[in-house]
């Protein structure tokens, strides 16, 4: 996208619509880094599971439907900001917003924005990527550690008031995939790596002859069966977009070792969560942990709450623990990078399949 401009306006208008992210503001921060500010808390924010389905089908009329109307106070928020700073803006954003040059979206995940057509506007889109990819990473690990290690029996034993001994597996010495390896991959494959695994990695940049410090093998998406082949335990880190759903099919798991660890912490779109089903149900799977769904919040009577060895979690990978400050942190170091007209962190350009 080139470099970008800063504002013309003598009051830079900031609008921080995300009710999470206010407290964390400092005004005199940014007025040091961008002079003469105005921030605007109007809040603004979409119920998940429309922000779910504007990731699924970005264009669909029956979205627009079920969005609520904005009040003038927001649409007047909207009309005036130079730049956002949140983790949701409306659909077909760029007519509401005429001044608007920059969001800065606080979640790595950028899929509802495509519903908001901001390249229309020529509105630059960057993401909060690396944010929360340390305690989504740890998150993986306690995952794949409690299978192995067994806990879930233990705490079985340990309600029920009995003495069974239930020994565990080593995660020494084993293979382990990271399918994407962006900055939740990249953490994920570090703290691996302390357990002294085998450690390969698919990146949808690869080139022929490409290697990574932080696994010992790279691979292309072309060779993901490939990989799922040699892998006893596959994290799926890839991005949400539409040229990766369904990425994990009926054909992937079967690719996949007998008795291998499946863990999601993407999106519910890159699986097709029957044929993970299948998968637990013969055996050909030991145990699968997701954070995310197709469907959210899941239905209470969806086949994937009793799918054998399946441990789900709504969502919750992440920590809120110095999350805003760190989300924070961020946005004024691009702040500081926009008002000098230089190129802004993590950049996600929605032409480009984000």
């Amino acid at each position: 996208m080139g470099e970008r401009r800063s504002s013309d306006a003598r009051t830079m208008v900031v609008y921080v619509p995300f009710p999470m992210l206010v407290p964390f503001v400092d005004r005199e921060r940014l007025e040091r880094i961008a002079g003469d500010v105005e921030v605007i808390t109007t809040p603004f924010e979409v119920e998940h599971d429309l922000r779910i389905a504007r990731e699924q089908d970005p264009f669909a009329e029956e979205l627009r439907t079920r969005a609520p109307a904005l009040s003038d106070e927001q649409r007047g928020a909207f009309a005036r900001a130079h730049v956002v700073f949140t983790l949701d803006v409306p659909m077909d954003l760029p007519p509401l917003a005429p001044n608007l040059r920059w969001v800065q979206c606080m979640g790595s995940g950028v899929g509802q924005y495509v519903s908001s057509r901001l390249p229309d506007g020529d509105i630059l889109l960057t993401n909060g990527a690396g944010i929360a990819s340390a305690p989504i990473a740890e998150w993986v690990l306690a995952r794949v550690l409690q299978i192995v290690k067994r806990l879930p029996e233990h705490d079985a034993s340990s309600r029920e008031h009995r003495w069974k001994m239930a020994l565990g597996g080593r995660l020494e010495g084993r293979t382990v995939a990271i399918v994407g390896l962006g900055a939740i991959g990249r953490e994920a494959a570090r703290r691996f790596r302390g357990f002294d695994v085998h450690l390969l990695g698919v990146r949808r940049s690869w080139v022929p002859g490409a290697a990574d410090a932080d696994v010992d093998e790279l691979f292309g998406p072309d060779a993901l069966h490939e990989v799922l082949r040699r892998a006893d335990v596959v994290v799926l880190a890839a991005p949400g977009s539409d040229e990766n759903a369904d990425l994990f099919d009926a054909a992937a798991f079967a690719a996949m070792q007998p008795g291998a660890i499946f863990v999601n912490v993407a999106r519910g779109t890159l699986v097709d969560e029957m044929a993970l089903i299948d998968a637990l149900g013969s055996g050909r799977l030991a145990a699968a942990a997701i954070d995310v769904a197709r469907t959210e919040p899941l239905p209470a009577d969806d086949p994937l709450w009793s799918a054998p060895n399946l441990y789900v979690s709504p969502h919750s990978s992440a920590s809120a623990e110095r999350y805003g400050e760190r989300a924070f942190d961020l946005f004024c170091e691009n702040l500081e990078r926009f008002v000098a007209g230089e190129p802004l962190r993590n950049v996600v350009d929605l032409r480009d399949g984000y």
